[in-house]
């Protein structure tokens, strides 16, 4: 072969060889491609939003029952259960009371027993208000009282355990253990400072507890320096025991919760940094190491495999991996809540976000589906909502506050008469000849009173007509056959000349 022979084969040999490599890496990046889509890959980015419900007051916590048919919300001093499978209030529940002052006050925990028949919620003394029972548990069916606990400073955190025979609550400077729903004293433990958060095991045994902000003044000389931000571990069995304390976070930890395995602890701050632990080990996971949610906020899904949080890019991140999911529910520019939760099955997602026409809540509830559902029909679409809280007070005896600051002239959005509550607060006061006013109620289930109220033949010079919808729930114990206002909306119909004709929730001109 000669000179130019052997240089032509070389060449074609080298080509081939550079080709080879060429493709080979192409198929490797395209299989790490496919293998990151993958990873970041769930079925909910595919999630579709199934449902908004329209709290009447601001929410300020939420939580599934263990079985899934229920939402429990906490806003304004009461409890909202939430029927889940009608998209309607089950039934409101009063806050605890304050006798020195005839409020109610806003629970600061709730929890649902293991069978999710009741439901149990927590206060402590803030400021001048001291509640009369640290914990009241009640029965979800009928709103009655079934255990009562007194504590003097109140309690910040409640817990049944996983048999639901057990109630723990951050109480004071500890933390106490009764039976249910006996409310017989177990046993209590002491801590250094009062207690911000708790978490049990799911097996019962391990406890994680995290101290209250400790300003610098209230620590002494020979603990200046000291790790103040830290995770206490206690062994419940066989008498309360302190085994580990965990250091990660600079900043105050604000939530904690074991997943579902048992094996991991994850815990947040206020500064948004959340740490994975292997809590046996006493390290964290590196892998999750960038988690940051905004006010520390998250939640994590019933397999544990993914937490829901204010993140950057989604609204969810695998726990394992902690690469973000594609294209999951991500909130629109300067839009964003803290307030969010996976139903126990893993089905549902809730979300709380601002009303955009009142001062209400909307919770949205997310869903996995592989196609959009049927939109359901709302007769609330076609009115403009009411803000409640300019028509009634959330207070059962309003005339009875005796502080000041908090004394109203508004009627009482809580009775025995729905029909006598809307006209109290909406109905005609002075009216002339040709004006009209009708009045219906209907109870279209045991759970629902709906108040139809219409005045025609305005004095006004541009609406002809108001008609009012007030929707009422079950408040209370079940026995006492109270009411409460839950939603309102009106509409309207305009004189010729100056709008539709029809009834509408668009504003005449």
């Amino acid at each position: 072969m000669s000179n130019q022979g052997y240089w032509k084969y070389f060449t074609a040999v080298a080509i081939a060889l550079c080709l080879q490599s060429s493709i080979r890496a192409q198929l490797k990046t395209e299989t790490s491609l496919g293998n990151i889509r993958k990873r970041l890959s769930s079925e909910w980015s595919s999630a579709v939003l199934t449902r908004s419900l329209e709290s009447a007051t601001t929410i300020n916590g939420i939580k599934f029952s263990p079985d899934g048919q229920l939402l429990a919300t906490v806003g304004g001093s009461q409890i909202t259960l939430w029927d889940l499978n009608q998209g309607e209030v089950q039934r409101v529940l009063p806050g605890h009371s304050a006798r020195d002052t005839g409020l109610e006050i806003a629970p600061t925990a709730i929890a649902f027993s293991p069978d999710s028949r009741f439901v149990a919620s927590s206060t402590w003394s803030q400021g001048l208000l001291s509640p009369d029972q640290a914990i009241v548990v009640r029965d979800v069916a009928t709103g009655s009282e079934i255990l009562t606990i007194t504590e003097s400073d109140g309690c910040r955190q409640i817990l049944f355990d996983v048999s639901g025979e057990i109630i723990y609550g951050a109480c004071d400077f500890g933390i106490t253990a009764w039976s249910f729903p006996e409310g017989k004293k177990l046993f209590d433990f002491d801590t250094e400072y009062p207690v911000e958060a708790i978490a049990l095991s799911p097996n019962g045994k391990v406890m994680a507890t995290v101290d209250d902000h400790v300003s610098d003044q209230h620590i002494s000389k020979g603990q200046q320096g000291k790790q103040i931000n830290q995770i206490k571990l206690w062994n419940l069995e066989p008498q309360p025991t302190l085994f580990n304390t965990l250091d990660g976070h600079v900043n105050d930890i604000a939530r904690l919760e074991f997943t579902a395995d048992g094996k991991r602890l994850v815990s947040s701050s206020y500064d948004g940094k959340i740490n994975v632990w292997d809590w046996q080990q006493g390290t964290t996971y590196r892998n999750t190491d960038n988690l940051h949610s905004k006010k520390g906020m998250f939640s994590l899904s019933a397999n544990s495999q993914l937490i829901a949080g204010n993140f950057h890019s989604s609204a969810m991140t695998n726990l394992i991996t902690g690469l973000p999911l594609r294209n999951v529910m991500q909130l629109p520019p300067g839009k964003e809540t803290s307030i969010f939760a996976f139903s126990p099955q893993n089905q549902l997602f809730a979300r709380v976000e601002p009303s955009p026409d009142s001062h209400n809540s909307l919770i949205q509830l997310w869903q996995v589906e592989n196609s959009p559902p049927d939109k359901l029909s709302n007769k609330q679409d076609h009115y403009q909502t009411i803000d409640l809280a300019e028509y009634w007070s959330n207070q059962e005896h309003p005339e009875l506050i005796e502080t000041l600051e908090t004394s109203t002239n508004k009627p009482s959005a809580i009775g025995t008469d729905p029909q006598a509550i809307a006209l109290s607060a909406l109905g005609l006061r002075e009216t002339v000849e040709s004006e009209q006013e009708q009045v219906a109620i209907k109870y279209p289930h045991d759970n629902l009173a709906v108040v139809n109220l219409t005045q025609t033949n305005l004095t006004d010079d541009s609406v002809a007509g108001i008609r009012y919808l007030v929707k009422f729930a079950p408040y209370g114990e079940k026995n006492a056959e109270k009411w409460q206002v839950v939603w309102a909306g009106k509409q309207f119909k305009c004189w010729s000349g100056r709008g539709h004709q029809d009834w509408s929730s668009d504003l005449c001109h």
